[in-house]
This record gives structure tokens, C-alpha cells and sequence, in this order.
């Protein structure tokens, strides 16, 4: 009877010796398969915020070249401006989409025609009423 119980005693140790055994691998097994799924969610994002960071540059060059345009039209109609004189204010912005009906191919008529209180020739209502329609125009291109 001893050495009965003895057996039963080393199968119960060796049960669950192997019991141990397979716990400890399939712990082993899951950790390295949560390793792997968190190094593939850091990647995608790693690549997301690259993404929102070109995008975000490339916004920001749009917003340089839309702006230098703007710069540009600006300084243009100041020389021409000075060079007249100031003699007085056009209803509409020079290469405006106006059409002969006077319709204003989709820019607001606030946009291209002079208002407040230096509409009275005072060549700066043209320069705001040329500024709000390149706006308009830019930003109905960035909405496209």
C-alpha cells in the first residue's frame, strides 16, 4: 500500500508538473502574440501621424503659395494704383469673372464691388473688394 501511494503520489506530481509546463507555454505563446499586435498598432500609428504631418506641410505650402499669390495681386494693383494717380475706383476687381450681365461667375458681389466708407475713389476699397474675392476663389478651390 506504500508503494501505491508513493506511484500515485509521483503520477500527481508529474501531472501536474506538465500541467506547469503547458500553463507556462501558453503564457509564453500569448505574450508574444500581444508583443507582436502592439509593435503592428505602434507602426499604423506612427504612420497615421506621418500622414496628419504631410498633410498638415502640405496645407501649410498651399497656404505660403496662396498667400504670396495674394501678396503679389496686392502689390501689383498698389504700383498700378500709385501710378494712376488714385484717380478713382473701379465697381469691380481687374480679371474678376464677370460676365457681360454682370453676373459674377460665383463670387458674392461683396466680393468684388467697393464698400464702406472709402468707396469714394480711395483706391484701398479696391484692393479689399480684389482681397475678399481671392479669398472666396481660394478657398472654393480648397473645398473642391
Amino acid at each position: 500500500q506504500a508503494d501505491t501511494s508513493a506511484e500515485r503520489q509521483r503520477r500527481l506530481e508529474e501531472t501536474l508538473m506538465q500541467k506547469g509546463v503547458a500553463q507556462s507555454a501558453g503564457v509564453a505563446e500569448r505574450s508574444t502574440k500581444a508583443s507582436q499586435h502592439n509593435g503592428q498598432v505602434a507602426e499604423k500609428v506612427q504612420k497615421h501621424q506621418e500622414e496628419i504631418q504631410r498633410r498638415s506641410e502640405q496645407r501649410r505650402e498651399q497656404q505660403q503659395t496662396a498667400q504670396q499669390k495674394a501678396d503679389e495681386v496686392r502689390e501689383q494693383l498698389r504700383r498700378k494704383g500709385s501710378a494712376k494717380g488714385n484717380a478713382g475706383c473701379p465697381t469691380s476687381a481687374p480679371g474678376s469673372p464677370i460676365g457681360k450681365s454682370g453676373d459674377a461667375g460665383g463670387v458674392d458681389n461683396a466680393a468684388r464691388m467697393p464698400t464702406g466708407p472709402n468707396s469714394q475713389g480711395d483706391s484701398h476699397c479696391c484692393l479689399s473688394g480684389i482681397w475678399r474675392a481671392l479669398t472666396l476663389s481660394l478657398q472654393r478651390r480648397s473645398e473642391a
